[in-house]
């Protein structure tokens, strides 16, 4: 009997340790199912809202590949659904998936609706983000009702609407000369660094330091040194190109810090690495105003080309974004430009309208900021529509409610006529872009006087001497989308 007892107690024992290890390993399922059933259902929903919105959050510019694959996730998930809710029902996790679905439900409601200024700091970044290109709009409309969105981009738009009538004035612009005063090395004008050491430069290096005012002569001596064929044909034709994506750029550091990408002295081109909030930038500083103009693709009105393309179409050796375009679906091809441009005097497209500004190029070589509904200047021979200006008569506009983290793309010009090309890198891990208020600090960092806001997004690119300068924000596009239009700096 002692035996029986003993048996009969261990196989209870035992069995009571199996049960409860079926019972933890039950529980341990029922989450997990739960969990994957909420996440394809939202998935799903994505899908299905994809499909009828015809809006991309995928970025796949060939239409019929985009819907097979929009057609074969939606299969996929629609069969992980079915699948999913039967483990549920077997396993008896459907109370758990029913709290774990209010749980969900409840931080939604907090995320949408919440007035606490963190979490609407963010939700009004996600909508600006998602709004600010027509390619990832559903990011914004498939998630938050239509009052939230519509609410944000109101905002925007009365934003825009603050912006009308802060246009340039005539009391900066100076004689058209080309600005070449400043570059004699008689007239540094205090821009190089007049030190005992200065005095003792030779008149070469004191024309190419004068010229290039923003660097470190330190270090600037210290690479050439390092790499004397850098001098072979002198300072006046110094050429360094290190701007390319597979180049890490150089030892020389401006004034200001920023990494030297490039020094082209005969095309008088500076191009630095520049931090935009903890995002890749790069700046082009061209010295010549005058090699500066807009100019359309070739091939308008059926498609735009790359940046690069125009440049090579059009002499140029720096180059960069310019107009946006019509992008419905975000399967635009840069043949339909949107707002009014002008490239040579030759005219595109219609005049934008309330809270757009317009930047003109003039005969005098400045550029001017000016409303998109008023007259165009006289003397303008380029110009472009966007918003929206982010410096004008050298002071910084309330771009503060642009606050996304995008790819930028902006142009300006500083107080000596510098060309001022910005574009920042976005949508990456390693650089989600910034907000245009990043720019324009990072514009005034230069003693820009007047500044753009161009086309962003995927559309931001710069190109120089064959190649861009920054990563697309679409992988699969390194050359940038078409565009209608581009600013080109010409070369030698």
């Amino acid at each position: 009997m002692g035996t029986f007892n003993g048996n009969t107690e261990g196989g209870r024992f035992a069995a009571s340790r199996r049960t409860g290890k079926r019972k933890q390993s039950g529980a341990g399922w029922q989450i997990l199912f739960s969990l994957l059933l909420l996440i394809d259902l939202f998935m799903l929903y994505t899908m299905i809202m994809q499909i009828t919105n015809q809006q991309k959050v995928f970025e796949l510019d060939n239409v019929q590949i985009r819907s097979a694959v929009n057609y074969g996730l939606l299969a996929f998930f629609t069969l992980g659904a079915i699948l999913l809710i039967w483990a549920v029902i077997r396993t008896g996790a459907w109370k758990r998936f029913l709290c774990l679905f209010l749980i969900f439900a409840i931080l939604w409601l907090a995320v949408v609706f919440s007035d606490l200024p963190l979490i609407k700091k963010y939700r009004d970044m996600w909508i600006s983000t998602a709004w600010s290109t027509m390619r990832h709009r559903g990011l914004a409309t498939f998630y938050f009702p239509a009052s939230v969105v519509n609410e944000r981009v109101k905002a925007e738009e009365d934003a825009s609407s603050a912006l009308v009538g802060v246009n340039t004035e005539d009391v900066f612009v100076h004689d058209a000369d080309d600005h070449s005063d400043w570059m004699d090395p008689e007239k540094v004008h205090g821009l190089a660094e007049q030190d005992e050491e200065f005095e003792e430069l030779n008149p070469e290096q004191k024309e190419f330091y004068s010229l290039f005012y923003e660097l470190d002569r330190e270090s600037a001596e210290a690479y050439f040194k390092e790499h004397p064929e850098t001098l072979s044909n002198g300072y006046e034709h110094i050429l360094i190109d290190e701007a390319g994506l597979s180049s890490n750029g150089t030892s020389i550091r401006t004034k200001l810090g920023e990494k030297v990408l490039a020094i082209d002295a005969d095309n008088e081109i500076l191009i630095v690495e520049v931090d935009c909030a903890g995002s890749r930038g790069a700046m082009a500083i061209a010295k010549r105003p005058s090699r500066l103009s807009l100019c359309a693709a070739n091939t308008l009105p059926y498609y735009g080309q790359v940046t690069g393309t125009i440049a090579k179409n059009n002499g140029g050796i720096l180059a960069m974004t310019g107009s946006g375009f019509i992008d419905e679906g975000g399967v635009g091809n840069g043949g339909e430009i949107a707002g009014w441009a002008m490239c040579g005097g030759k005219t595109y497209g219609e005049h934008y309208g309330w809270g757009y500004k317009r930047l003109e190029l003039h005969e005098n070589n400045w550029l001017y900021v000016t409303d998109a509904f008023a007259p165009v200047g006289a003397e303008t021979t380029d110009a472009m529509e966007f918003q929206p200006s982010l410096v004008v008569n050298g002071k910084k506009q309330d771009v503060g409610i642009w606050t996304s983290q995008n790819p930028r793309a902006c142009i300006g010009q500083s107080e000596r006529g510098e060309i001022l090309m910005l574009c920042v890198e976005g949508r990456r891990v390693d650089s989600p872009g910034c907000s245009l208020e990043i720019c324009a600090d990072v514009l005034l960092r230069h003693d820009c006087i007047t500044a753009l806001n161009c086309d962003g997004g995927t559309t931001a690119m710069m190109w120089y001497r064959g190649g861009p300068v920054i990563r697309c924000s679409n992988s699969a596009t390194p050359q940038g989308r078409y565009l209608p239009n581009a600013w080109v700096y010409e070369g030698n």
